[in-house]
């Protein structure tokens, strides 16, 4: 396990230290759970009393932080979370598999491979593909004819890259995922329905992350594209035609149909749909399980379904809670009332 001091992090990540930086550390670990020798992260003010009883040797914490006799090493930066993430890889390198091409592999003669790729048993490359230098490609993943692999990828075990598929630099897909899929099109004839031939692209951008059991259709006529440094939760499926912007973040279980437009930045949580032809503006946030029906602006933040605005979807909710204690009381008002009618219609004894 490699060993760093509380300096030699500071250095890395330009944060100031207060305390010894000469403590020596050899794992990271959250504030619960780590121990003298650990590096852990305070970022929000509901760790306050995690960072009170941790037993960390050293925690990264915002500037503003004041340690008021604190028993670890502080470093202090602008974003701990941040940093904390750049810092684990230094503890935990990513084990790389050896460069060569695994006996059970096939590789057509028309593909070609570059230098210190790793090809791990039972891929297939077809004709006319190309992989990138530096690339791992997981046992049992198939790179169709034609598709183009830049340098540095990691493809996980049993990925299907499929004809035509261009992939950019520094691109991970992760075990199961299929880019290049056709997508989902028919017509309806008198005799059922007629599959529309699926001949578009799939272009995916550098540094994307592409998470298990992911799918990405190729385009009907267009290219399906995801744009730099966009990021895929697992179980992500993105319909033909679909065009992703640039540092988008999709959680796992959202569905995008086809031929919509999603702008850079924007942000889905679990579970969200979308329906197809639609365009949502660059920076906008959907929330977990929300199903969007129309377009939706730029910067916007929506939730419900339909999707409507955050805020009404949120007081809707609070309003929906409300409903049995709001039955029960208008049942109780209507008893009393049919009460005071029966007492009006009841003769009086007086009356002859």
């Amino acid at each position: 396990m490699p060993a760093f001091t509380v300096a030699d992090l500071a250095r890395r990540v330009g944060a100031d230290v207060l305390g010894d930086p000469d403590r020596r550390l050899t794992g990271v670990a959250s504030l619960d759970g780590a121990g003298p020798e650990d590096l852990a992260f305070f970022a929000r003010e509901a760790m306050r009393e995690a960072v009170r009883r941790t037993r960390a040797g050293a925690v990264l914490t915002p500037r503003s932080f004041e340690p008021r006799g604190a028993r670890f090493s502080v470093l202090k930066v602008d974003d701990p979370q941040l940093s904390f993430a750049r810092v684990v890889r230094l503890f935990h390198p990513e084990p790389a598999p050896p460069p060569g091409i695994h006996p059970s592999a096939r590789v057509d003669d028309g593909a070609r491979v570059g230098e210190a790729v790793s090809l791990g048993a039972g891929v297939v490359v077809e004709a006319g593909a190309r992989i990138g230098r530096g690339t791992w490609v997981g046992p049992g993943t198939l790179i169709g004819r034609g598709a183009r692999i830049g340098v540095d990828c990691r493809l996980g075990h049993a990925v299907s890259i499929l004809h035509g598929v261009e992939i950019g630099d520094r691109v991970r897909i992760h075990a199961g995922a299929r880019v290049g899929t056709d997508g989902f099109g028919y017509v309806p004839g008198p005799d059922g329905a007629h599959k529309v031939p699926q001949i578009g692209g799939c272009v995916i951008g550098a540094d994307v992350e592409i998470g298990a059991n992911c799918t990405i259709d190729r385009g009907a006529l267009d290219d399906t594209r995801v744009g730099d440094r966009t990021k895929l939760d697992n179980l992500v499926h993105v319909g033909h035609n679909v065009r992703i912007g640039s540092d988008c973040l999709i959680a796992a279980h959202v569905g995008i149909a086809g031929s919509c437009d999603v702008g850079a930045g924007t942000r889905f949580g679990g579970q969200a749909g979308v329906a197809a032809h639609l365009t949502i503006g660059a920076g906008a946030r959907i929330a977990g399980q929300t199903g969007i029906v129309r377009d939706v602006p730029a910067e916007a933040e929506v939730g419900g379904t339909p999707a409507r605005p955050q805020r009404s979807w949120l007081k809707e909710a609070a309003h929906l809670s409300r409903l049995p204690d709001l039955f029960h009381r208008v049942a109780r008002l209507e008893r009393r009332s049919d009460a005071g009618e029966n007492e009006r219609d009841r003769p009086d004894e007086g009356s002859a």
